[in-house]
């Protein structure tokens, strides 16, 4: 999520800065594709869904905040979540793990 709104700012801020320094005079910031928007959506909703499933043994306060971080810095919660409990086979400590429940879903 916070990687899409890096991006807006960055476009916002490079495109502002060649029309005030008279580069281009008849340029205008294009519009960010919705398709952007949503795929984000979905990745955050998607980190938050494995952040908060893989801390259900937690005291809610922290569970309700590793889900946060989970949502905000997708990326880096992906990264961690595939070095850890991936590579390394580190189980999630409510005993879901991602790859028992995506040899589930393609047992049915």
């Amino acid at each position: 999520m916070l990687e899409l709104i890096s991006l807006f700012k960055y476009i916002e801020f490079y495109s502002n800065k060649e029309i005030k320094e008279g580069l281009v005079d008849n340029m205008v910031p294009s519009p960010i594709p919705m398709s952007w928007i949503v795929i984000t959506l979905i990745i955050g909703f998607g980190t938050a869904y494995i952040a908060y499933y893989c801390n259900e043994n937690e005291t809610p306060a922290t569970r309700a905040l590793s889900t946060i971080i989970a949502f905000f810095f997708s990326g880096f919660y992906l990264i961690y979540y595939f070095i850890w409990h991936v590579l390394f086979d580190k189980p999630c400590k409510s005993g879901k793990r991602m790859n028992n429940m995506i040899k589930n879903i393609y047992k049915k």
